[in-house]
This record gives structure tokens, C-alpha cells and sequence, in this order.
């Protein structure tokens, strides 16, 4: 059996029912995939939808058709009835190569008003396929099959590559940001260390001391660290509650 396109007119009305791919459907198959239901196609009103695809034999000679991926499969629904010119259509006519004689024909009639016909496929059994393909049809699939497997191989390893490239980059790029991190904090845990060192200049807390004619007791002693320099320093309170910080070199 072929699939069966059903043209409406602009009220809706069957009009006219063509058979396509006459003993050349070799499967069917459905799937489940998110599709847009938006009957304009001007806003989001994606869905779970069950999608049904044939699977038919397009022969040595034709138009060649377009391939878009979904998962590791090759489908192809350029159908032959979209409307063109003779002169487009002569020179669409070509050789085909393996990966190019068989296609997935969407068959899941989700805007077939708006498209104006609706397909409706059945598979052909193997009597009618050797009749109209010949017995080297199923050859052919084998051979099909295993060229888009393998070309989905090589996608997947090209994917893979490219995630590899990718990674080494941001590790690279990582490691670059660590170096950079680890010289920036030994050259603070220096500067750090160097005016931690001039804290023993500095007497223990308690102590009265007397710098540039402020009389006090240190209360605090430390290092601390204002626009990227460390400093260390004592905190020195007088009897009136008068505070100075003090450099630890002044000591």
C-alpha cells in the first residue's frame, strides 16, 4: 500500500485522494516528540505529541533529499508534492547515493488543515516491495542503515572531540586562573610575614609608652591590611579615652 494524500479545499472538504510511493513504503514507525501546536506558528504551545513516520524507497534516480538529525536517525521530509516549477523539478533529478535512497516521510497530520491535505501511510508487504523495488531493495536498506549509523558515529565522535577540545580549554583556562591566584597569595603571605615581623617591636598590651607626645597604654596589636598593604600597628589610649594607631616602626 502507498501513502494516501487527501487534499481539502479551502472549506475543509475532501477533494482529492492521490497515492504516493506506490510498493515502495518499507515501515512505519511512531514516535513521541515535543512539537510546537501553535496553529500560526507566532507563539510557544509546545506539546508531547505522537508522531508517525514512513519509511520509503526512493530508487537510484530523483530529487535528493534534505536529512535533519533527531537522535541517531536521518529523517527526511522534503516530500515530493511541495509544489515547484517543471524546470526546478528537471534539475532536481540525480544519481543518488546511498544515504540518499530511502527517507522519512512525516506523516503526522498536525496542521493538515492548514497545509491543506492529510497523509495517511501503510506499509507494503514484501511481496508488493520485490514487485516494485526488486530484490535488491532489501540489500539497499541494509546498507542504508549502516551508512547513517555510521555517520551518526562520526557525528558523535566529532561532538565528543569538540567536548574534549572544549574541556582542555576551560582547564587550561582554570589552571591559568590558579597560577595567577597562587602568586597573588605568596606575594601577600609575604607581605603579610614582613609586617608581622614588626609586631616584636611593639610592647605587650598594657605597657605605657610615650610616641611623638602621646602618652598611652596599649590596648591592641596587630596586622591589617587597607588597599592591598599590610601594616602593623598598636592601638594606644590615653587616660582621657583619646585613641592613636600607631606603626609597629615608630616603636
Amino acid at each position: 500500500m502507498p501513502i494516501k494524500k487527501t487534499s481539502c479545499d479551502h472549506n475543509g472538504l475532501n477533494t482529492l485522494t492521490e497515492t504516493l510511493y506506490v510498493g515502495r513504503v518499507i515501515r512505519l514507525e511512531t514516535t513521541t516528540e515535543v512539537r510546537n501546536w501553535s496553529d500560526t506558528l507566532d507563539y510557544t504551545d509546545k506539546r508531547s505529541t505522537t508522531c508517525t513516520y514512513a519509511l520509503v524507497y526512493l530508487g537510484h534516480e530523483g530529487k535528493k533529499p534534505r536529512h535533519h538529525h533527531v537522535g541517531n536517525r536521518a529523517y527526511v521530509t522534503d516530500a515530493p508534492w511541495y509544489p515547484r516549477l517543471p524546470c526546478e523539478v528537471a534539475a532536481q533529478v540525480e544519481a543518488l547515493d546511498i544515504g540518499d535512497r530511502f527517507a522519512w516521510v512525516d506523516c503526522t497530520n498536525l496542521f493538515s488543515d492548514r497545509n491543506g491535505y492529510s497523509l495517511a501511510p501503510v506499509a507494503d508487504t514484501m511481496g508488493d516491495l520485490l514487485l516494485h523495488c526488486g530484490v535488491e531493495v532489501y540489500d539497499e536498506l541494509a546498507a542504508w542503515e549502516a551508512h547513517h549509523k555510521a555517520a551518526a558515529a562520526a557525528r558523535l565522535a566529532e561532538l565528543q572531540r569538540e567536548a574534549a577540545v572544549r574541556k582542555a580549554a576551560e582547564e587550561a583556562e582554570k589552571a591559568k586562573r590558579a597560577a595567577r591566584y597562587a602568586k597573588k597569595q605568596a606575594k601577600e603571605d609575604a607581605l603579610r610575614a614582613e609586617a608581622e615581623a614588626l609586631l616584636a617591636r611593639i610592647p605587650a598590651k598594657g605597657t605605657e609608652v610615650t610616641i611623638d607626645g602621646f602618652t598611652g597604654k596599649v590596648f591592641w596589636v596587630g596586622v591589617s591590611k587597607y588597599y592591598g598593604k599590610f601594616n602593623a600597628r598598636a592601638g594606644v589610649k590615653d587616660a582621657r579615652g583619646n585613641v592613636q594607631w600607631i606603626d609597629a616602626a615608630k616603636f
